[in-house]
């Protein structure tokens, strides 16, 4: 991004495109960048919140005034106006304009794409403007920006996807605040927070640095940051609807399951519609396969991406009547019981992360009996938690196991001789175990 922003400055101007899921840090980033160089140049922030708007840009206009000290006339009231006032301005000064959240404007007026459109190829070639616009829903970003019938399409100099923190990182993090923490804490950490800047630095902070210490903040009180994060972000996402899509999520968190499940379990006929939103706009869900089924097979499961959610949905949402009334007590020990046993769908996940990380893979996943598991249960004994096959072709399968001591090398390789009967036939697979000593 640095290196966009001097290409603009000593060029021309540079379009930059900055996704990742709320509260990852897209905004602290841009913001550091903005004041480590604002000897050079100034900067605008343009945050696009779901107002008029005319009233939008008469905030934009104040920024404008105060960081550029530039005239700006009244009367100003699109924003295509105001981005044409910046870009003459552009032909004589350099700058950086950020504006956060910018596929907003969907829901504010969908013509600013083609405005912005319209006056960038005009105007790119003649200032030296560092554009920087980020989002948070990356769908919907990367449909404004890569979906050929889109305005924006190929304008973008630079698109970075902001993730959360990697394995390795969250444990330099852990270690900084408690050099002795154990991978309980870590698995802890993971368990609630995925890995997103935002909540890692509210449990540090806090020195949450233990299973029961992160528990209890969470279950803190009415103000407690956690409580309220969910519906404040999804509710902002999903708007009037956010209740179907809260009950299908709410479904999820308990389990993977099949859309039937789903379905059965809210006495609801068909929800295909919502799942395909929940997963192609919001990129909330994902479906999981098995490793080797083809990409239009039936035997499809539904999880949620983000450890957070799958959290806050767990819990939070689950048990919102002892919220109200202040019973987070009981809430906490819910938690607490409950916490072995979530935490270890939580300990998979880490390793299918780290097992990423490590660029050593070509295909991650899990792998069960074909039709997958039914009413009877059917198929259930024939699940292999993980199967990987490297970037040389070797096959590898794991168990993963909170206790070590309950992992059983004869059941994995019988799972493993049913698994080659449908993939992987002749093939040597390397089987194993992962567990909390792992980590």
């Amino acid at each position: 991004m640095r290196e966009m922003q001097r290409q603009a400055y000593e060029d021309y101007s540079r379009f930059v495109v900055l996704t990742g899921r709320r509260r990852v840090g897209k905004t602290s980033l841009v913001y550091r960048l903005m004041e480590e160089t604002k000897v050079v140049a100034p900067a605008l922030y343009f945050f696009v919140g779901r107002k008029a708007e005319a009233t939008l840009v008469r905030t934009y206009c104040e920024e404008v005034r105060t960081k550029l000290e530039e005239y700006v006339p009244e009367g100003i009231n699109s924003f295509r106006g105001l981005l044409q006032l910046l870009l003459e301005i552009g032909k004589r000064r350099r700058f950086t304009l950020f504006i956060d959240e910018f596929q907003e404007f969907d829901n504010v007026n969908a013509g600013v794409f083609s405005d912005v459109q319209e006056l960038w190829d005009r105007y790119k070639k003649e200032t030296n403007v560092c554009l920087i616009v980020s989002g948070s829903i990356f769908r919907m970003m990367e449909r404004i920006f890569k979906d050929e019938e889109q305005p924006l399409f190929g304008r973008d100099d630079c698109t970075i996807r902001l993730r959360p923190f990697t394995t390795t990182t969250m444990r330099e993090i852990l270690s900084d605040y408690k050099v002795n923490y154990t991978n309980e804490d870590l698995l802890a950490l993971w368990t609630i927070t995925g890995g997103v800047a935002r909540y890692i630095e509210q449990l540090m902070n806090n020195r949450c640095t233990s299973v029961n210490k992160m528990l209890h903040y969470v279950c803190s009180g009415g103000d407690s940051y956690f409580i309220e994060e969910g519906k404040s972000v999804l509710v902002q996402e999903f708007g009037k609807q956010y209740g179907t899509y809260f009950s299908i999520l709410d479904q999820i968190a308990h389990g993977d399951v099949t859309q039937s499940d789903i379905e059965a379990s809210l006495g609801v006929k068909s929800l295909g519609g919502q799942l395909k939103v929940l997963e192609e706009k919001y990129g909330i869900i994902r479906k999981k396969r098995p490793v080797g089924a083809k990409e239009g097979s039936q035997t499809v499961r539904y999880e949620i991406q983000d450890n957070f959610f799958r959290f806050w949905f767990r819990y939070v949402n689950r048990y919102a009547s002892l919220i109200e009334i202040g019973n987070f007590q009981a809430l906490e020990q819910i938690m607490v019981d409950d916490y072995t046993t979530f935490s270890g769908i939580a300990l998979e996940r880490w390793f299918r992360q780290k097992m990423m990380e490590s660029c050593r893979y070509k295909t991650i996943g899990g792998w069960w009996k074909s039709g997958g598991v039914n009413s009877k249960g059917d198929g259930d004994d024939f699940e292999i938690d993980i199967v990987a096959v490297t970037l040389k072709g070797d096959v590898e399968a794991y168990e993963v196991k909170r206790n070590p001591k309950k992992y059983s090398s004869k059941r994995l390789l019988e799972k493993v001789e049913m698994m080659k009967r449908h993939l992987f036939r002749g093939q040597e697979v390397k089987t194993g175990c992962l567990s909390l000593e792992d980590m």
